[in-house]
């Protein structure tokens, strides 16, 4: 229906200028003169004009999007009663953007492992369908859907008009693999599980045992991973009624660690093996929990070796 507008002046049409000759009632009205400067209008679909500046399609594109948010506005401020409203709305927004071609077509993962995919691909799924409009996604709640999944530490999504949708994340580093209760699980610098990793698939990464493991690991690793050598022998870290480690090396030797003071006693193992190779000498037990004594056990006087 053409819009009314009330209360304005009808311009009167100026005079046309004299012809010379006086038209006849019946011919019709010739074309008035395009006016110096203003072009022609360009192919329809690539620009509307505003007076005499042409509007890209993208620009148009948000125009819609304001015009939709603010009647959704109308309908959420008038509660219940537009609820009719409502669905007209989103109705006619569902549909002027799908004809303008903001609908959703691709999705990008970026910073996203082999590993954390398919967790996080059915995250996407449960918010996320082909051709919905990309310009009325809520991004929060879908940052929220793919930061609950346990790979995923952080994330950001964003729009790329007119249907690309980049999700970038930042996973969860993986620290270890925690030994508790006949369970091992895979778990992050934090302490905390990542439930969707299968802790056999990362036969490469350190092994913590016992309680309260899984929260100090990150303090004994970091003194442990600057000692390549140590590290190397090492088959696992076992926590000691939560207070002290035992390193457990491969060949089923046990190095004592007292509960302070860890990075010295390493300090002095440090210097033990490179001046009397004391890793190579058959040691079942080197007790470094005394800082002012060393004890050793040689393994025939180890029970269990």
């Amino acid at each position: 229906m053409p819009a009314v507008v009330r209360g304005g002046r009808r311009q009167a049409s100026a005079p046309a200028p004299a012809q010379g000759k006086a038209q006849g009632k019946g011919s019709a009205k010739p074309a008035g003169k395009r006016p110096a400067g203003r072009k022609a209008a360009g192919p329809a679909g690539k620009s509307s004009v505003i007076g005499s500046v042409a509007v890209p399609n993208e620009l148009r594109a948000w125009f819609a999007v304001v015009i939709v948010v603010v009647l959704l506005g109308v309908v959420l401020f008038t509660g219940q009663r537009a609820q009719a409203l409502g669905g007209a709305v989103t109705g006619f927004a569902d549909s002027r953007l799908a004809a303008m071609g903001l609908k959703l077509q691709n999705i990008r993962l970026v910073g996203v492992s082999d590993e954390a995919e398919p967790a996080i691909k059915r995250a996407l799924k449960k918010t996320l369908t082909a051709g919905q409009p990309i310009a009325l996604l809520d991004l929060k709640k879908l940052q929220a859907e793919i930061e609950a999944v346990g790979w995923v530490k952080e994330a950001s999504v964003r729009r790329q008009l007119p249907g690309l949708l980049v999700v970038s994340i930042v996973e969860r580093p993986r620290l270890a693999v925690w030994q508790y209760r006949g369970r091992d699980t895979v778990i992050d610098d934090q302490g905390h599980i990542i439930p969707e990793a299968q802790a056999s698939r990362f036969l490469d990464l350190p092994l913590v045992v016992g309680e309260g493991a899984n929260e100090t690991a990150n303090d004994i690793l970091q003194l442990m991973q600057t000692r390549p050598a140590l590290m190397q022998k090492t088959y696992a870290l076992v926590r000691v009624d939560t207070r002290r480690w035992d390193v457990h090396l491969k060949n089923g030797a046990i190095i004592k660690l007292p509960a302070l003071n860890q990075e010295q006693a390493l300090n002095t193992l440090d210097t033990l093996m490179v001046r009397q190779r004391v890793l190579d000498q058959g040691f079942a037990e080197i007790d470094l929990l005394d800082p002012e004594a060393l004890v050793v056990v040689p393994i025939e006087a180890h029970p269990n070796l």
